[in-house]
């Protein structure tokens, strides 16, 4: 579980950094959708830790909603970038 949370934050924010470093918004944007598919992934592999009970219900809910969250931001900033 904690793995999976860190290695989301590593690949977000590292995606994220190079990112916005870049010139144009077609640049920015490419690297947002890859941070924005590693947080799917992430709650895919919450689903699966869930349903083989590798984590509680409570644990799940709190991550996936957290999860979600980020998600969204990074959604809004992707088609900001259009």
């Amino acid at each position: 579980e904690l793995q999976i949370k860190l290695d989301e934050l590593v690949q977000d924010h590292a995606n994220i950094a190079e990112g916005v470093s870049r010139n144009t918004n077609k640049d920015k944007s490419k690297f947002i959708n890859i941070a924005y598919s590693t947080s799917i992934e992430v709650i895919n592999f919450l689903i699966l830790s869930w349903d083989l009970d590798f984590i509680s219900e409570e644990k799940y809910i709190e991550l996936r909603e957290k999860t979600e969250l980020i998600t969204n931001q990074l959604n809004s900033f992707y088609k900001s970038l259009e």
